[in-house]
C-alpha cells in the first residue's frame, strides 16, 4: 500500500521537476495559460505574476521573483513545504511529527491578507 503511494508521488514530483524546467528555460511561453481572470476582467488575480516570478526564482533572480508578486513569493515556499509535510506522513502512512497546522487564525489571517493584496495591486 505505501509503495503506490510513493510512486504516485514520485510521478507527480517528476512531473513538477519537468514543468520546473520547462518553466526555468523558456519562461511557460507557450505552454502555460494565462491568467484567465485578467483575460476575462481585465483587473489581476492575486496570483498573477507567479508563473514570472516562478521563472525568476528558478533563475536564481530573487529580487526580480519578489518584484512581480511578492506576497505569492512568500506564501506559495511555506504552501509547498506544508504540503509537502503532509503528503510525506502519508506516505509513510503514519502521522506527521512536525506540521504547519496553525488553525483557522492563520489561515484567516493569511486569507485576509491576500484579499487585501489582490485590491491594492489592483488599485497601484
Amino acid at each position: 500500500m505505501h509503495k503506490d503511494r510513493a510512486l504516485w508521488v514520485s510521478l507527480i514530483v517528476l512531473l513538477v521537476a519537468f514543468a520546473a524546467y520547462r518553466l526555468r528555460q523558456d519562461g511557460g511561453a507557450g505552454w502555460m495559460p494565462g491568467c484567465f481572470f485578467r483575460r476575462f476582467t481585465g483587473f489581476d488575480c492575486p496570483g498573477c505574476g507567479m508563473t514570472r516570478a516562478s521563472h525568476a526564482f528558478l533563475n536564481g533572480q530573487f529580487v526580480e521573483a519578489f518584484w512581480f508578486n511578492p506576497v505569492g513569493m512568500v506564501v506559495f515556499p511555506l504552501a509547498v513545504i506544508g504540503v509537502g509535510l503532509e503528503v510525506l506522513a502519508w506516505v509513510r502512512g503514519k502521522p506527521s511529527t512536525f506540521s504547519l497546522r496553525s488553525g483557522r487564525w492563520v489561515a484567516t489571517v493569511i486569507a485576509v491578507v491576500m484579499v487585501v493584496w489582490w485590491v491594492v495591486r489592483n488599485l497601484i
